[in-house]
């Protein structure tokens, strides 16, 4: 190879380089909805991010009282320190067992006696009594 004959004439070339990109730029006089929809698009998804943050921080709030059975529920099972499963559990024996609000689980012993659980939690009946001795 002849490096420096292939050298000398690339840059004999180097005016028909020198202006190849000059069509391709139209001017930036105006400014386009077109040009500006990426950020818009970022912008609107930063905030959607944002709300659903918020509102996760304000489901899990419970130092505001408030009317919220749901949150009564989990607020109780935090004292009690119980785990996911175990607030699984007691969900689902307060729905099946008939009570108006969950939380009521934690006032009524009855709700764990062998006898009174409903038919789809009688697998469970070993983590019920762990649960009642755990409450009561």
């Amino acid at each position: 190879m002849n490096f420096p004959m292939l050298a000398t004439h690339l840059f004999a070339q180097f005016s028909r380089w020198e202006r190849l990109g000059d069509g391709l730029h139209r001017s930036r006089g105006r400014v386009e909805l077109m040009d500006l929809l990426p950020y818009l698009i970022g912008m609107a998804l930063l905030a959607a991010a944002v709300a659903g943050v918020a509102a996760y921080i304000k489901h899990n709030d419970l130092s505001k009282p408030c009317d919220d059975p749901n949150k009564l529920f989990r607020e109780l099972s935090r004292a009690h320190g119980l785990d996911r499963s175990s607030q699984r559990l007691l969900w689902q024996l307060a729905t099946l067992a008939g009570l108006p609000q969950p939380a009521e689980v934690f006032l009524t012993p009855s709700a764990f006696e062998a006898n009174q659980l409903p038919e789809q939690l009688r697998t469970e009946e070993n983590r019920v009594r762990e649960l009642r001795e755990i409450l009561f």
